[in-house]
């Protein structure tokens, strides 16, 4: 090749920050899925409990090494420790329901219900920080809870224990990342993962011991992947929100209700009901209409002339 020619090779262009959020965004929803593909497999001969535990200390041990490098121990300097004490309580309550209830409801209603989290969070925005409800994020409420219905269908289906875990996962997991979403202002994705699997592990632990039962060689090795899955899946999660906007990150995460049913179809012979995925679209609509309405008032927050939402 001449110099010529190397001259005119238009140079490489670097993947955008916003880019680098979607992928991650996506990779989390694909990892997430596949965990609780390993999850439902443990479960059969595990207590939920002790599955959260092996997850959490696990992922602890494969986040150590970050701290071994150069600059390394920079990870464990915050001065948000308050935010993240409360991160991690509220998501030991949020993974020990989830884990509980994975192993009874199809993967793909628990991933359905679980869109329900953004919802419960502009409720507990609205009674716990005094936030104004106008007509527009009322309506998209009353959708998303009506999506919710379309998957329950009381009457006609029976809620059962697994429903409200799940439910109960959410709703503890809404608070928890509105935390999320404070602390990637100050905190790396490293930092807020290691607090919080500090905190998991022995909240976890004593949940676990009234059920311990020493796992087999090859369910330790199902418990590794686990925990690589969802050690994975939370710093993805949580670099993208800091790479990316919500508006260009929520539309993906819709995918993990396809990776979960795929996985429980595949691999668990469980057939998704129709109304799980007419119902999770209903709510996940929903909450992607209310997280942009959010955007876009904040938007107008900030020019000289700021209006008013409906």
């Amino acid at each position: 090749m001449t110099a010529e020619a190397t001259l005119d090779k238009p140079p490489r262009q670097p993947i955008s920050r916003s880019l680098k959020g979607m992928l991650l965004m996506l990779a989390s929803g694909v990892a997430v899925a596949c965990m609780s593909g390993v999850i439902l497999h443990l479960v059969k001969t595990q207590h939920p409990f002790e599955v959260a535990f092996f997850r959490n200390i696990l992922g602890l041990v494969m986040l150590l090494p970050l701290l071994a490098g150069k600059g390394g121990m920079a990870h464990l300097r915050t001065g948000r420790m308050g935010p993240l004490v409360w991160r991690g309580m509220l998501s030991a309550v949020s993974m020990m329901c989830y884990f509980y209830g994975v192993g009874l409801i199809p993967l793909a209603e628990v991933t359905a219900l679980s869109f329900m989290g953004p919802l419960f969070a502009t409720i507990i925005a609205i009674i716990l920080l005094g936030e104004r409800i106008r007509l527009r994020r009322t309506l998209a409420l009353i959708v998303g809870f009506s999506g919710a219905l379309i998957i329950l269908r009381p009457g006609f289906h029976a809620i059962g224990l697994g429903t409200w875990l799940i439910l109960g996962s959410a709703a503890s997991w809404s608070i928890s990342m509105i935390i999320i979403k404070v602390l990637t202002k100050t905190e790396s994705a490293i930092t807020q993962s290691i607090y919080t699997l500090v905190m998991l592990s022995p909240i976890t632990l004593i949940a676990a011991l009234p059920y311990w039962r020493t796992p087999s060689l090859e369910e330790f090795g199902w418990m590794i992947l686990m925990a690589g899955l969802g050690t994975g899946a939370q710093l993805a999660f949580t670099e993208a929100f800091k790479l990316s906007d919500l508006t260009a990150l929520l539309p993906l995460d819709f995918t993990k209700l396809i990776w979960a049913a795929m996985v429980g179809y595949l691999f668990f012979a469980q057939t998704p009901d129709i109304w799980v995925f007419i119902g999770g679209a209903v709510i996940f609509a929903s909450t992607t209409y209310i997280s942009l309405r959010e955007a876009q008032i904040k938007r107008k927050a900030m020019t000289v002339l700021p209006e008013t939402p409906v």
